[in-house]
């Protein structure tokens, strides 16, 4: 199995080697036109002075017999081979390296005499099989004296040039070959540690795949593996919390779905057997049908918020007048408010301009947290509500006063898993969903829907619904 230090020496390796070469390729380049530029420039700059040096000794003229004495001179001085050509063509060197050389046998000599004699200086790398055995750096310079001129070349090995180039070439090369070892080696390290890892971070995958949400991983990073762990540790807990929710709701709804069932099945076996009397038959038939209501009920909110949390709610969105539509709503609930001494305070938004949502899903928004306020609100308790036009929203609060419920309970109050909790569920012929609906519905309508909960208050909910939409 290919691992991940594999990929990465592998990748490492081949860029290296890629880089290794292009770097030692232009290294030399570098090295010779730096080497060989600054041979140049020596050479120029001792001509140079010997020539101002010559004119000064012999008052700018000079023999030629005696300046072929002082080519010798300057022969040992650079260290190099000098050839001295006239403007006849005549050609003088040293008696020691002189040469039987026809510069018409060679072109590019011909044209540099011709730029030399022009007044330029020349540098040029060539080979002259019949008279080197090696390369040579041939240099020219337009060296005069007085009025006379001479083209001036001198011959330098370039053996001794590459010899230094290759030096500083051996030196570039062991630091990088080391630099790529250690290389190798730290990612080796690493990649090691990290494949070790991302090992456990797959083995605790597999674990909770398995229905195992217990699972942690301890990661000491601070980069994106480290941040990766720490996303997979919350994941974890996220879905230990939805299952033991999840445990609850089945639990809480199977309860709450066999008490009806129990009780029409028990009323009807009665009834059939003449366990209940005859005159009591319309009684017990009549908390069979709301028993059966119930169920019902329950079960069309369950479809209802499945169809919801799908994304397949239609909305047909109209234009309405909001208050009318909370004080219609209102009347449903004049018994409960009548049986509980409920105090009622309505502030409605004078604004004549109407709201624009699908009317029915809106209505059950307020119905169900209307319906919500009256079952926890305190006996001789108050609701509270409040309509308010803010540029093209309606803000509308609901509140009931009773017992204040903690950040923890606020924030799980609109979890679907958590509505049949005994803790909520005082009012027993509710489906428990009424919440996780309004959420929904708020949610589709592109709103928004806060809770709250203090002293002052009790609990609030605050949602928006947009203003008519004019063409």
């Amino acid at each position: 199995m290919k691992t991940i230090f594999h990929k990465f020496a592998f990748v490492y390796i081949l860029i290296f080697l890629i880089s290794f070469i292009l770097i030692i390729i232009g290294v030399r380049s570098v090295l010779d036109i730096y080497f060989v530029s600054h041979e140049t420039d020596l050479i120029v700059k001792r001509i140079s002075n010997y020539e101002e040096l010559v004119n000064s000794r012999y008052l700018n003229s000079i023999s030629l017999n005696l300046l072929q004495e002082q080519i010798m001179l300057l022969d040992g001085y650079t260290g190099a081979n000098i050839w001295l050509f006239t403007e006849s063509g005549a050609l003088y060197t040293t008696e020691e390296d002189r040469v039987s050389i026809d510069p018409d046998k060679y072109q590019e000599l011909t044209e540099d005499i011709k730029t030399v004699f022009s007044g330029s200086t020349t540098s040029r790398e060539v080979f002259y099989k019949d008279l080197y055995t090696e390369r040579i750096l041939r240099v020219g310079y337009p060296f005069t004296v007085g009025e006379t001129r001479y083209a001036m070349f001198v011959n330098i090995p370039m053996p001794e040039i590459e010899d230094t180039i290759s030096k500083v070439s051996v030196i570039i090369f062991i630091s990088l070959s080391f630099s790529g070892i250690l290389a190798v080696i730290l990612i080796f390290l690493i990649t090691e540690r990290m494949g070790y890892e991302i090992k456990v971070i797959n083995d605790a995958a597999r674990y909770i795949s398995e229905g195992n949400f217990e699972k942690k991983i301890i990661i000491n990073r601070k980069d994106e593996l480290g941040q990766l762990a720490e996303s997979f540790n919350l994941m974890a807990d996220e879905l230990n919390q939805q299952e033991q929710t999840k445990r609850m709701f089945i639990s809480s709804l199977s309860h709450d779905l066999r008490s009806p069932l129990t009780n029409i099945k028990g009323y009807t076996r009665g009834m059939l057997d003449g366990t209940i009397e005859e005159d009591k038959k319309e009684r017990y038939l009549k908390i069979v049908l709301n028993e059966s209501d119930r169920l019902i009920k329950m079960i069309n909110d369950l479809l209802d918020l499945s169809k919801m949390e799908s994304g397949a709610l239609v909305l047909n969105k109209t234009d309405f007048d909001l208050n009318e539509m909370i004080i219609n709503v209102l009347d449903s609930f004049e018994q409960s408010i009548i049986e509980k001494r409920i105090k009622l305070t309505i502030d409605l938004s004078h604004d004549k301009m109407k709201a624009h949502g699908d009317y029915a899903s809106i209505q059950r928004v307020i119905f169900n947290l209307l319906d919500n306020a009256t079952k926890f609100v305190d006996m001789d308790g108050t609701i509270s509500i409040r309509t308010e036009l803010k540029g093209d929203k309606y803000f509308v609060g609901i509140s009931n006063t009773g017992r204040v419920l903690s950040p923890k309970e606020l924030e799980a109050i609109w979890d679907r898993f958590t509505k049949l909790d005994k803790s909520r569920g005082l009012e027993k012929a509710s489906s428990g969903l009424g919440l996780s609906i309004v959420k929904e519905i708020v949610k589709a309508h592109h709103e928004k829907i806060e809770v709250y909960s203090n002293e002052d208050i009790g609990v609030a909910f605050i949602f928006t619904v947009s203003t008519q939409i004019f063409k």
